[in-house]
């Protein structure tokens, strides 16, 4: 991460202050004129102890982002944390905001393997709408990786995991 402004470790500050109101008036500041380099604060927030209206404003402007730059810092928060329970929604942002996430489809293709259900459905979009602008190379990564993870996909998930083969070998 490149060296925080003044205003960035007041939004740091203050993100980590606990006062919910003060929060939310920081992520709508941030919203307005934020810089990437403010996202792994924010993804730090996103945990069971955090208000759901916080979590919720994060995801809003998560799903909002529409600066390419923003792609690295979402890939290796999803490779490095544990959202638990928020990996649905936090995976649902992603294709809502509709940033190019072409280069990371293994990322998401093992999500789609790994995880429950509703982050499968959701990684299974991102997965639809990259496909087509992923080079050769990623995409028949992601094709292979999708074939030989067959067996690790439980019954509920068999229907899902047909309909996404089909979506990535007609591309």
């Amino acid at each position: 991460m490149e060296r925080e402004s003044r205003i960035e470790k007041e939004w740091i500050r203050s993100l980590g202050s606990g006062n919910t109101q003060s929060i939310m008036s920081t992520l709508l500041e941030i919203r307005n004129s934020g810089s990437v380099n403010i996202l792994p604060h924010l993804f730090k927030l996103i945990h069971r102890d955090t208000p759901a209206e916080i979590r919720a404003e994060i995801f809003r402007l998560l799903g909002d982002i529409k600066l390419q730059e923003a792609v690295p810092y979402i890939v290796i928060s999803l490779e490095e944390m544990d959202y638990g329970e928020y990996l649905p929604a936090f995976v649902a942002a992603c294709w809502q905001s509709g940033l190019d996430f072409s280069n990371h489809l293994g990322l998401f293709a093992r999500l789609f393997i790994h995880a429950d259900y509703i982050t499968s459905l959701e990684a299974f979009t991102l997965i639809e709408e990259s496909m087509a602008h992923a080079s050769d190379r990623v995409r028949l990564e992601c094709i292979k990786y999708i074939h030989d993870s067959e067996y690790l996909v439980p019954d509920e998930k068999l229907p899902l995991f047909r309909e996404l083969r089909k979506v990535i070998e007609e591309i």
